[in-house]
C-alpha cells in the first residue's frame, strides 16, 4: 500500500515539474515576444520622425537678405536617449516673402546668383546667366558672347579679305539698325530681317570660319574706338543702293 502511494506522489509531483517548467518556457516567450515589439515599434517611430520648426526672425547679415532663420531638428514620440536618434540642427534661411531656403541677388552688374547655406552655416553662391558686359559707344549697345560669336560669322561672310575698316563698317551697320526705330533692335532679328534683305549671307552662317581679325572688328566698334559711318547709314552692297553714299571702302558702297 505505502509503495503505490509514493509512486502517485512521485507521479503527481513528476507532472507539477512538467507544468511549472512549460509555464516557465512560455513566460520567457512572451517576454521575448514583448522585447522584440517593442524594438520594432522603436524603428518605426524613429524613421518617421518629423521635423519640429522654430523660426527666428533675424536682420540682414552679410550676403543675405532680412528675413529668417528655421532652426529645425528630428522629432520622435520618445526621447533620444531611448531610441538612440541623434538629433541634428538643420539652418534653412529664408527671406521675409518667401518660404524657400534659396536667395536670390541682384548685383550692379547685372548677374544673378541663387545664395544657399549649407548645413555648416557657410554661404554658398551657385552661378546663373550673365548678361552682355557693358561697353562704351555711342549706340549704348551692348553683346554677349554668343552675339558676338554670331556677328563675327556674319561679318566674315559679308567682309572676309577686306580691310578692317571695310568689316568695322558692316559692324556699324549693324549697330545703326538695332539703334533705329525702322529695324528690330536685337541683333538677331536684324541679322535675320527678310524684308528687306540685306545681309544676304544670314542662311550661310553655319558655313562661316571667323578669325581674330573679325572679332578684333567688332570689339573696336563696341569699344567706341570708329566713328566710319553716319548713325543713319543703314546699307551695303557692291554697288550704291540709294543715291544717298557715305562713303566706300574697298568694293562696298554705304548708303543712307
Amino acid at each position: 500500500m505505502k509503495r503505490q502511494i509514493n509512486f502517485w506522489f512521485i507521479c503527481r509531483f513528476t507532472m507539477l515539474c512538467i507544468i511549472l517548467e512549460e509555464r516557465s518556457k512560455m513566460r520567457k516567450r512572451i517576454l521575448g515576444a514583448a522585447v522584440l515589439f517593442s524594438f520594432i515599434v522603436s524603428l518605426t517611430a524613429a524613421s518617421n520622425m518629423k521635423e519640429d520648426v522654430k523660426i527666428k526672425e533675424v536682420p540682414a547679415m552679410e550676403g543675405l537678405a532680412a528675413g529668417s532663420i528655421r532652426f529645425a531638428h528630428s522629432f520622435t514620440p520618445e526621447s533620444d536617449e531611448k531610441t538612440g536618434v541623434e538629433k541634428k540642427d538643420v539652418v534653412l534661411v529664408t527671406t521675409s516673402n518667401d518660404s524657400e531656403s534659396n536667395l536670390e541677388e541682384e548685383t550692379d552688374g547685372s548677374v544673378e546668383t541663387n545664395t544657399e547655406v549649407s548645413e555648416s552655416g557657410q554661404v554658398e553662391e551657385v552661378s546663373g546667366t550673365s548678361q552682355a558686359p557693358a561697353y562704351n559707344n555711342r549706340w549704348n549697345i551692348s553683346l554677349t558672347d554668343e552675339e558676338i560669336d554670331l556677328l563675327a560669322k556674319i561679318v566674315w561672310l559679308e567682309a572676309n579679305g577686306e580691310p578692317v575698316e571695310g568689316q568695322e563698317a558692316v559692324v556699324e551697320v549693324v549697330l545703326n539698325r538695332m539703334a533705329s526705330d525702322l529695324y528690330p533692335d536685337t541683333l538677331y532679328d536684324v541679322l535675320s530681317q527678310n524684308n528687306p534683305v540685306q545681309f544676304v549671307s544670314w542662311k550661310r552662317r553655319d558655313k562661316a570660319h571667323p578669325t581674330e581679325t573679325e572679332y578684333q572688328s567688332i570689339y573696336n566698334v563696341l569699344n567706341g574706338n570708329t566713328d566710319l559711318l553716319r548713325n543713319d547709314t543703314m546699307n551695303f552692297s557692291t554697288y550704291p543702293l540709294t543715291s544717298n553714299l557715305d562713303v566706300k571702302i574697298c568694293c562696298h558702297y554705304f548708303c543712307y
